[in-house]
């Protein structure tokens, strides 16, 4: 199993953002075990792109029997993915060390 991949996107997940951010993660996607943490404390909006983007992600390293946790959203980004039903579907944590613990608890659950 691999360290824990961090991504710490910035600004906004727009059409554009969401584009840089895909090309990241996309070939994480492919990657069997993968533990990916998506840090947003520097990100500021999240557009429907950006939200489909994190949910392809989520679905492709989940498919590989990997983990992609989200941490450290902010109040406007809570809002949106809540709002979006999102939340039911991503793994959301408060900050990056209960994240971190959360994909952990992973690597123990294979060895």
């Amino acid at each position: 199993m691999s360290e824990i991949i961090i991504i710490k996107p910035s600004g906004r997940l727009d059409a554009l953002g969401a584009r840089v951010l895909w090309d990241k993660l996309e070939p994480l996607t492919q990657v069997p075990l993968a533990r990916v943490l998506a840090d947003m404390s520097e990100t500021r909006y999240l557009s429907s792109e950006g939200l489909r983007v994190l949910i392809r992600a989520h679905r492709g390293i989940q498919n590989k029997r990997g983990r992609f946790v989200l941490c450290c959203l902010n109040a406007r980004l809570t809002e949106i993915i809540s709002m979006a039903g999102i939340d039911r579907v991503l793994e959301i944590h408060p900050t990056a060390q209960v994240a971190r613990q959360a994909l952990d608890r992973t690597l123990s659950a294979y060895n």
